[in-house]
């Protein structure tokens, strides 16, 4: 189990108490990756990936004494939202892709000195702005494996491809960044 998984778990016993900030503390974790992942599955810009976010946490919260999860927190989270997703495409008969939208992401740096904040600064634009050239699956598959801890199995089974699809993508992803690092002498 990682760390990641553990502080997870940690966070889903103290909602299934009906404590409200380990709940405050799970949304905030996943709320802007879902989000993004949400609008992935949409047609065109809309605000429906935000009302099924929402929906998904509204049931998480409603069901917290009834949820079981076998493998991790953030795969339950995403297969939740998919579904969601799938549910409205059934109803609307709506075409489901779009483009991602670029979303901060935040670090854990406490201890960092003013220099090192703004080099992290640098680094975390220059990265974000590699991953925003990536074709738009490759991203979704990078952020999902990089930023929530998805095993390449449950990204798969999250977006309906194989394993195999997964490990290509990432692997392009890695050298495309590498290959932009090496070529333009960025700092990361």
């Amino acid at each position: 189990m990682t760390a990641n998984q553990s502080e997870d778990f940690q966070l889903l016993a103290r909602v299934k108490m009906g404590e409200s900030k380990a709940f405050d503390l799970l949304f905030l974790k996943y709320y802007a990756n879902l989000l993004r992942f949400g609008k992935s599955l949409l047609p065109y810009p809309t605000d429906a990936a935000e009302d099924i976010v929402l929906e998904v946490f509204h049931h998480f919260w409603c069901q917290r004494d009834a949820i079981i999860v076998h493998s991790s927190l953030s795969s339950l989270l995403y297969r939740s939202v998919k579904n969601r997703v799938y549910d409205n495409y059934r109803k609307s008969k709506l075409a489901v892709l779009t483009t991602l939208e670029e979303m901060p992401v935040d670090a854990d740096i406490h201890f960092a000195t003013p220099d090192q904040l703004l080099d992290y600064k640098e680094l975390e634009r220059n990265l974000e702005r590699l991953i925003g050239m990536m074709p738009e699956r490759m991203q979704v598959i990078f952020r999902m494996s990089r930023e929530d801890y998805l095993t390449y199995q449950e990204i798969a089974d999250l977006l309906e491809i194989s394993v195999n699809s997964v490990k290509t993508q990432m692997y392009r992803a890695i050298k495309f960044l590498k290959e932009s690092h090496r070529l333009n002498n960025m700092p990361f």
